[in-house]
């Protein structure tokens, strides 16, 4: 069997578009060279004219196919160059792409390639992690996989939502919990910033959303970075009995008093300014300890003896 070669072409993981390879072809028809030669400086002119590092062209053997497009070196197709290869960097659209929440608009490929897929915590909808470290959620039925392979979803009908740029959001969309609070979850590899960021999640783009379970820190459901924060510090300050001292601060000591007295005693200022002290009067408690001693003391007296005895 004469040999043919082929120009394979390797996309990164390192691109926004995910990881990928696959046969260069031309309108739709892989490309066959009958020398190595010729595959190789296919792919060199294939190199030198990509604008982006993240896509490499070697040439390499193949299997021939019988619609094969036969052809020489020469400049390279669009068609055989990758996406991110051929299409000019729009700034507008790609900060468009940032924005949570949007509905992806259907496109001419609308398979979306998915890197893990699992059902969360809203119903109808399946958390995924998309081969650009995007979190998306989308319709179950639109997602689909086989044994070994690739996920894909089927956005023909502009179903699939973005929701985060963070891939740490993942789990929050379809994860249970942790067995700890939220305050010593930040000790165990949680940090505030997630908090703040599925907090703007959840009354943003989630909220359009129907949950069908909580997640949950040690029983309790997820509060707000800010109020979660403040009833710590209520906790805290109420055990000293320092509400005054609610100010965002956990656990401070409330401010010391002012010394009014300039360093004299108490002795020394009844001494040299009484009047400063206010007239002193007994308190009850004191008034009632004498009543009560003074009455104890009348039912110890004895009885007077009766007369002519």
């Amino acid at each position: 069997m004469k040999k043919v070669y082929g120009v394979w072409a390797v996309r990164s993981a390192a691109s926004v578009f995910g990881a990928a390879q696959a046969w260069c072809k031309s309108d739709g028809r892989p490309l066959e060279f009958d020398t190595l030669q010729e595959a190789e400086a296919y792919a060199k002119e294939c190199n030198e004219n990509i604008s982006t590092s993240n896509v490499h062209y070697y040439a390499k053997e193949k299997e021939p196919e019988p619609n094969a497009a036969k052809t020489t070196s020469k400049q390279p197709d669009l068609n055989a160059l990758s996406h991110a290869a051929h299409t000019p960097r729009n700034d507008a659209a790609e900060k468009q792409n940032e924005i949570t929440g949007r509905q992806m608009i259907a496109e001419q490929d609308p398979m979306v390639e998915i890197r893990s897929a699992v059902h969360s915590n809203y119903v109808g909808m399946i958390a995924m992690l998309g081969a650009d470290n995007r979190v998306y959620l989308g319709k179950e039925e639109n997602y689909y996989e086989r044994a070994n392979q690739i996920g894909y979803y089927d956005n023909r009908d502009g179903s699939l939502y973005f929701i985060s740029d963070r891939s740490d959001m993942y789990y929050f969309l379809y994860g249970e919990g942790w067995a700890h609070s939220q305050e010593d979850m930040l000790n165990r590899g949680l940090t505030l910033e997630q908090y703040q960021e599925f907090a703007r999640l959840k009354d943003g783009v989630l909220s359009r959303f129907h949950s069908t379970r909580e997640i949950l820190f040690a029983g309790k459901p997820f509060q707000n970075p800010d109020n979660y924060l403040r009833n710590a510090e209520l906790d805290l300050e109420g055990e000293k009995g320092n509400y005054n001292m609610i100010d965002g601060i956990v656990n401070n000591e409330p401010p010391a008093r002012a010394d009014l007295t300039d360093g004299q005693t108490y002795e020394e200022i009844k001494e040299l300014a009484p009047e400063t002290l206010g007239s002193q009067k007994p308190s009850i408690m004191e008034k009632l300890k004498e009543a009560q001693a003074e009455k104890g003391s009348s039912l110890l007296q004895p009885d007077p003896p009766e007369r002519g005895l």
